[in-house]
């Protein structure tokens, strides 16, 4: 699948139009789809926001009750909208289009998890909610010109070396195993040493766009934060090579 395109509809989510827009994304995106999608996924962080929510008053007392039943409305055409949420999710989107009500980074961070997604509108609550997901893909943002994808890291040394240990570590997984802890801790610390140092969820945000998963990325920015607050620098005499490593990255290579 071609990477999802990605929307933000900054409106209160008591405002129907808040809805009614982000819909009117996903089916853009739905035709868009290549393949097509037929499926809209509506995802909340639990059930109980479907029953007592500005998102009930906006979809209509029988598609609320229908959807909360586990049943798909339909939208337009062929194309069916469902209810999910982060607990009901757990299998991937099979090239839906998924649109995240009430969204903030965490739920946003779960969506970069998933499989098959073909597109994401979200529509932040509160409205700055979605900042970390916003600054991470520079998606498109209702109302506002469209812009180039911002860069995330700013030390060419630091992204060149993260390139070298995402070609170490199995990115399929949502955690790092022993040996990838080993072989970014080395690479942290190597990095530390020659008086390198990025934010913890800048690197976290620049994993998840090169292909990790959200909690691997996650682990990596944790550790990033401990290794770069060092007071003093650690050392590298355990380590294989490290100023050839060094000399590398700084050359543009593995």
């Amino acid at each position: 699948m071609a990477m999802p395109t990605r929307v933000v509809v900054p409106i209160d989510d008591s405002d129907p139009q808040s809805l009614k827009i982000a819909l009117g994304y996903a089916q853009i995106l739905a035709d868009n789809a290549s393949p097509k999608a037929g499926k809209v996924i509506l995802l909340t962080h639990t059930k109980a926001q479907m029953q007592s929510s500005s998102l009930a008053s906006h979809l209509g007392a029988q598609a609320t009750k229908a959807l909360s039943g586990g049943k798909p409305v339909r939208l337009n055409g062929d194309l069916m909208l469902q209810h999910e949420t982060m607990q009901t999710l757990r299998y991937g989107a099979n090239n839906a289009v998924i649109v995240v009500f009430y969204a903030e980074d965490k739920i946003l961070d779960f969506v970069d998890g998933l499989a098959g997604v073909a597109g994401v509108v979200a529509v932040p609550w509160p409205l700055d909610g979605a900042k970390g997901w916003t600054d991470r893909w520079t998606p498109r943002v209702h109302g506002q010109p469209v812009q180039a994808p911002a860069p995330l890291l700013t030390d060419p040394v630091i992204e060149q070396a993260l390139r070298s240990l995402s070609r170490m570590v199995n990115l399929s997984h949502g955690v790092m195993n022993p040996r990838d802890k080993q072989h970014a801790e080395e690479t942290l610390r190597i990095l530390r040493a020659k008086g390198h140092s990025a934010p913890g969820d800048r690197i976290k945000s620049w994993a998840v766009r090169e292909g990790w998963k959200p909690g691997a990325a996650e682990e990596l920015a944790k550790l990033a934060g401990r290794i770069f607050a060092l007071k003093t620098k650690p050392s590298l005499a355990a380590f294989h090579e490290p100023d050839a490593r060094y000399a590398r990255w700084k050359g543009g290579g593995d």
